[in-house]
């Protein structure tokens, strides 16, 4: 099996976690939500993270995935989960060139905001804040854990 094979089969793989969690919630504000090692691994595609800044001003795909995994790694860090914007169509040929892509990430943490803020600046996100799952609904994405006591949701957004 060729590279562009087996990270497209990853792909697939990737996209059948993302579909079923649409049909769990009823809200469409609330995004799917995949481990980030699912969504990095054989992911080619620099413009499916941050995809409005991706190639200007943020690290590429993959030092960004470097960036999340140290954050991840913390033992102060329980999950670090990348929301998923769009997804292709596993099935539909003409897709086969697209990755699920994202602009926001969930980091499960029990640091402060300002700590936070500080071991993301090198991502460069439009926002770094303590908030809560979906902006607008606050939602827990179904396949989200259920937070560790001292932990909160803390976001990263890029327009």
């Amino acid at each position: 099996m060729d590279d562009r094979q087996e990270a497209l089969e990853k792909r697939n793989r990737l996209i059948a976690k993302i579909m079923p969690q649409y049909d769990m919630v009823e809200d469409f504000a609330v995004l799917p939500v995949v481990p980030l090692d699912d969504f990095f691994d054989g992911n080619w595609d620099e413009w499916s993270f941050a995809n409005r800044r991706a190639g200007y001003d943020i690290p590429s795909l993959q030092e960004c995935y470097k960036i999340l995994a140290e954050i991840r790694d913390r033992p102060d860090v329980q999950d670090v989960l990348i929301a998923i914007h769009e997804s292709p169509e596993a099935d539909e040929p003409l897709d086969d060139w697209i990755w699920p892509d994202s602009d926001t990430v969930y980091v499960l943490a029990s640091f402060t905001e300002d700590e936070f803020v500080q071991l993301t600046k090198s991502l460069v996100p439009d926002d770094a804040y303590l908030g809560t799952w979906s902006c607008r609904t606050g939602i827990k994405p179904p396949l989200a854990p259920e937070l560790r006591p001292g932990h909160h949701v803390f976001v990263l957004w890029w327009d």
